[in-house]
């Protein structure tokens, strides 16, 4: 299973919230099986994706800085701002991008 790495700065309040919606819109679309959304810390993202063959997607709440950046360019992992999935704005168009990346993944 494919794993989309949802991060904010503690990943016990702001990337739950945003991995539960990926993970819902992922079972509407009939996707669960394929990929599933993580909540982490951003302080451990480097070290999962560089550990982590199955990471695709990491999705922050900012914007990853030029070090996290260059990890995700090395391990071919997608990156994505979570705003989206905060305010609902756009939130059609990031699960699209989402549910495309998993499809080619499989």
């Amino acid at each position: 299973m494919k794993t989309i790495l949802v991060c904010c700065g503690t990943g016990v309040a702001t990337s739950p919230q945003v991995a539960n919606k990926i993970n819902d819109f992922l079972a509407e679309q009939g996707l669960d099986h394929l990929a599933k959304a993580t909540p982490e810390p951003i302080g451990e993202a480097k070290t999962t994706i560089e550990n982590d063959d199955n990471v695709i997607i990491y999705v922050g709440i900012a914007p990853a800085d030029g070090d996290l950046q260059e990890v995700l360019d090395a391990n071919h992992v997608v990156g994505m701002v979570g705003l989206p999935w905060l305010t609902g704005m756009d939130q059609d168009n990031a699960n699209q991008k989402v549910a495309d990346i998993v499809k080619q993944a499989e």
